[in-house]
């Protein structure tokens, strides 16, 4: 595809995107939730996890009336949670259809939103459309924004776009910016498979000389997916996880392998971003702990710049909005030892165009690629990969064509 090819694919989608007709969309939503437009103030929420718990938080504060939670566990069903008792999604829309919306608690919501339809549910709201309608009650730290934000920034959205280096990273960008503003699944690309999220064969060849540092190490999910690809062949491995509890299923992951190679591994519990010292963190949340987020316990911060001593070849972050702070406090790195750069860009939705921008600045003669592995607008990596580790890789434009 030229680049007058790939440019007009993002100026069709951002002519397509008329303001009175995504202004229409949003008062659309907001009917479901208005009892004067035939709507309802009574919500059930399916999912009782992390999203699920932030939905309710939020629904209590606009005060919508939390009726009931659906969950698919047999565990928590049966059980009490804010004052709403846990139902099987069967049992919830049976009791509750007539009078309230299930609101989806799940950022990959296809599976149950087709569960519930098939239950013969009336009333599913997906978790961006409620929070188109209730931004402001939840965390700043979405993965989304309202479509008439979204437009406001365009002349930036065209600037990320132009940086990106294949048809595939340009339409998947494309296809997202205008989800973001419709919501419409046949607007994305599929989505590539889980076990290829930031070692994607298409784009990253593996030696036998990688010394990894993955930021926001979790309770291993990426290590395991390297070690997967690599069959123990690398020279080093850092993972850094600043929340204790991930921590520990970190260390009990680790236990549980070969000596040669965790000798090779080295846990840190550190967060990461532009500068030394300690950071308010919000823990106990799984993969979603993060910075700045709550008042949980004190953490180090530390820049990478600092804590890495000695050759990197791939840099992974998946930090949890803090991405642009990390990356400037690997600067140093980024420069003297030209890593891949495997960095996600779906918590804020800015980062999608952002974080091209910023890499183009931290590593000029990086390519830069788009790819997602999850359904909706989550799971997107933003690779930056040197020239030289793409040889003899698949052929696609190399070339940033801006």
């Amino acid at each position: 595809m030229s680049g007058d090819q790939s440019s007009d694919l993002l100026e069709r989608v951002l002519a397509s995107l008329d303001r009175a007709a995504l202004a229409a969309r949003l008062d659309q939503t907001a009917a479901v939730f208005d009892p004067a437009h035939g709507g309802t103030r009574k919500i059930v929420i399916f999912g009782t996890r992390f999203l699920g718990r932030q939905i309710a938080a939020a629904a209590l504060k606009a005060g919508l009336e939390l009726v009931a939670w659906a969950d698919n566990d047999p565990a928590v069903q049966g059980s009490e949670l804010l004052g709403a008792p846990v139902l099987s999604p069967a049992e919830a829309v049976a009791r509750f259809d007539a009078e309230a919306v299930v609101v989806v608690g799940a950022f990959h919501s296809q599976a149950p939103r087709r569960q519930l339809a098939d239950l013969g549910c009336r009333r599913i709201v997906r978790y961006a459309e409620f929070f188109w309608n209730f931004a402001e009650h939840l965390p700043a730290l979405t993965g989304l924004t309202r479509p008439d934000t979204l437009l406001d920034q365009v002349d930036d959205i065209r600037r990320g776009f132009a940086l990106l280096a294949d048809e595939t990273s340009r339409r998947e960008f494309a296809g997202q910016i205008a989800w973001r503003c419709t919501l419409d699944d046949a607007a994305l690309p599929p989505y590539r498979a889980a076990r290829d999220t930031y070692f994607d064969p298409e784009l990253v060849r593996l030696g036998e000389d990688e010394s990894v540092v993955d930021c926001g190490a979790f309770d291993g999910d990426t290590l395991r997916i390297f070690l997967a690809r690599c069959d123990g062949r690398f020279r080093r491995f850092y993972a850094l996880e600043p929340d204790p509890d991930n921590r520990t299923a970190l260390t009990g992951y680790l236990s549980a392998l070969p000596a040669d190679l965790r000798a090779r591994i080295t846990v840190l519990p550190h967060a990461v971003g532009d500068h030394d010292g300690t950071v308010r963190f919000s823990g106990g949340c799984g993969p979603a702990s993060r910075l700045g987020a709550g008042t949980d316990f004190d953490g180090s911060c530390r820049r990478l710049d600092g804590v890495i001593d000695g050759a990197v070849s791939f840099i992974k972050m998946d930090v949890e909005g803090a991405e642009p702070s990390a990356l400037a406090g690997a600067a140093a790195l980024l420069t003297r030892h030209r890593p891949i750069v495997a960095v996600t860009a779906y918590h804020h939705s800015e980062h999608l165009w952002q974080l091209p921008q910023l890499l183009r600045r931290l590593a000029p003669d990086h390519r830069l690629f788009l790819r997602r592995y999850a359904e909706e607008c989550w799971e997107t990596v933003c690779y930056a990969i040197p020239p030289e580790r793409l040889d003899g890789l698949s052929p696609f434009d190399q070339a940033p064509h801006a």
